[in-house]
C-alpha cells in the first residue's frame, strides 16, 4: 500500500512539469513549483489515479478464475510482485503522461493479482473460527502503509517539523526507489514462501482432484446468485465509495469552509485513517466471537449516520465535530469492512473461492470510481451537506439487506 499511496501528493508537480516540457525528476525541495491551469492539473491527475481502479477490475475477475483452476497459488502471486516492480521502473524512467497511466494501470493489476490470492492463503491456512481475526491483523498493515506513504513520497507537516520526506530531500525518483526495494524484499520472502495447499498436496491429491471436478461446476452465475455473497459484495462496494469520497471533495471543503493548506487536511484526513488500527483488529475478534451479521449492520449503520452528520460543521462550530464525525466515519468504515473478508470464505468454502475474492476487489474497486464520480458531481451541482447526504441514504438503504444476509 505504500507504492499505492506513494505518488498521491507526488502526481500533481509531475504532471505540471510533464505539461511545461521540464524534467519531472525536480531536484530536493520540488514544493517550491508553482502549479499551473490546476483546473486541467487536478483532471490529469484524478483520471492517472483512476487507472488503479480499472486495472483493479480487470485484473480481479481474471485471476480469481485463473487461481481456482491453479493448485499452487505461490507462483501468480510472484507474478504479481513482478509486476509492481515494472510499475515502479516506469514511474522512474517515464517522460510521458500515457506511460504513468500505463504504470498505474499495471499497479492496479498487480494489486489485484495480490490481494485475492493473498486472501486465498489467509482462508487456506487459518481456521473459519478464527479467520476474521486473522483477516483484522492484515487490514492493519493496509492502514500503515496507506498512512505511512503520503509522507515518505510527498508533502510533510512543516508545523510538525516534518519536512524532510524523500521527495523534497532526494528528488522524483526517491520514493520509487524506496518501493522498488520494498517490492523486491517482498518478491525474496514469497519464494520462500510455503503454501499449506502445496505442503499437504501430495496427501490430498485424490481429493483434491475430486474438488476439482466439484469446483468446475459452480458457474459465476451461482455465486451471484447467493445472497450472503452479494451482500459482501454490497458492503465491498458502499466501503469504497464512501473510503475515496472524500479525497476530491472534503479537500475543497476544508480549503473553502476553513481556509486550510495542504498541510492542515492532511492531518484532517489522519482523523479518517488514525481509527482503522484499532477498528479492523476490533472488528475481526467480534466477529469471530459474534458472528459477522450484527458487526457489519451495526458498523455500517453507524456509518450511514456519521456520513449524514459531515456536512454540519462548518466554520462556526470549528473544525472538532468535523474531525470527531470523520473519526467515527473511518472507524466503523473499516469496522463493517473487515468480517467480510472472512464472511466470503464462510460463504464459498474451497469452491471458488479466488473467484469470489475476485469479486470482492472488482465491487471495492468499482466503489473506488463510482465514489469520487458521483461525489464530484454532487459537490458541484448540491454542495457538501447534500453530497453527504445522498451518501448517507444510499448506506442506510444497504443496512436491511445486510441484516437479512450477512452470516447467515
Amino acid at each position: 500500500m505504500i507504492a499505492y499511496s506513494v505518488i498521491v501528493p507526488i502526481m500533481p508537480f509531475v504532471i505540471n512539469a510533464l505539461q511545461h516540457g521540464t524534467s519531472i525528476d525536480l531536484g530536493p525541495s520540488p514544493y517550491h513549483t508553482t502549479l499551473s491551469n490546476e483546473g486541467h492539473v487536478s483532471k490529469e491527475t484524478g483520471v492517472l489515479l483512476a487507472f488503479f481502479s480499472i486495472g483493479l477490475l480487470i485484473g480481479s475477475p481474471l485471476l480469481g478464475y485463473l487461481a481456482d483452476r491453479m493448485t499452487h497459488r505461490r507462483w501468480p502471486m510472484l507474478g504479481g510482485i513482478v509486476g509492481l516492480l515494472i510499475a515502479m521502473l516506469l514511474f522512474l524512467f517515464a517522460d510521458a503522461y500515457w506511460q504513468l497511466c500505463l504504470a498505474r494501470l499495471l499497479q492496479g493489476f498487480s494489486d489485484a493479482c495480490v490481494w485475492t490470492l493473498g486472501m486465498c492463503l489467509m482462508a487456506d491456512t487459518f481456521p473459519l473460527e478464527e479467520l476474521g481475526t486473522q483477516m483484522g491483523k492484515v487490514l492493519v498493515f493496509h492502514s500503515i502503509g496507506v498512512v505511512a506513504g503520503s509522507p515518505i513520497g510527498g508533502k510533510a507537516n512543516k508545523e510538525l517539523n516534518m519536512n524532510k520526506t524523500l521527495y523534497q530531500s532526494f528528488g522524483y525518483k526517491a520514493p520509487f526507489i524506496l518501493c522498488l526495494c520494498l517490492a523486491g524484499i517482498d518478491l525474496l520472502l514469497r519464494l520462500f514462501l510455503i503454501e499449506r495447499r502445496h505442503s499437504v498436496w501430495f496427501d490430498t491429491l485424490p481429493k483434491e482432484e475430486e474438488d476439482k471436478e466439484e469446483i468446475h461446476t459452480i458457474s459465476l452465475k451461482q455465486l451471484l446468485q447467493n445472497h450472503r455473497l452479494l451482500a459482501a459484495l454490497v458492503l465491498a462496494f458502499a466501503n469504497g465509495c464512501v473510503c475515496n469520497v472524500f479525497e476530491p471533495t472534503l479537500t475543497l471543503r476544508l480549503s473553502n469552509e476553513w481556509g486550510y493548506n495542504a498541510s492542515q487536511i492532511g492531518l484532517v484526513f489522519l482523523a479518517q485513517m488514525a481509527p482503522t488500527f484499532i477498528a479492523t483488529p476490533l472488528a475481526g475478534v467480534m466477529a469471530d466471537t459474534f458472528g459477522s451479521n450484527w458487526v457489519c449492520s451495526v458498523s455500517l449503520a453507524m456509518c450511514a449516520i456519521s456520513m449524514g452528520l459531515m456536512g454540519l460543521p462548518d466554520a462556526s462550530t470549528g473544525i472538532a465535530p468535523l474531525i470527531i464525525i470523520l473519526s467515527i466515519q473511518g472507524f466503523s468504515s473499516f469496522a463493517s469492512l473487515t468480517p467480510v473478508l472472512s464472511e466470503i470464505a464462510h460463504v464459498v468454502q474451497h469452491n471458488h473461492q479466488a473467484m469470489s475474492y475476485g469479486l470482492f476487489n472488482m465491487a471495492f474497486a468499482l466503489g473506488c470510481l463510482v465514489g469520487p464520480l458521483l461525489g464530484s458531481y454532487l459537490y458541484a451541482q448540491l454542495g457538501f451537506f447534500w453530497m453527504c447526504l445522498v451518501f448517507s441514504i444510499g448506506l442506510m438503504v444497504c443496512v436491511p439487506y445486510v441484516i437479512l444476509f450477512i452470516g447467515k
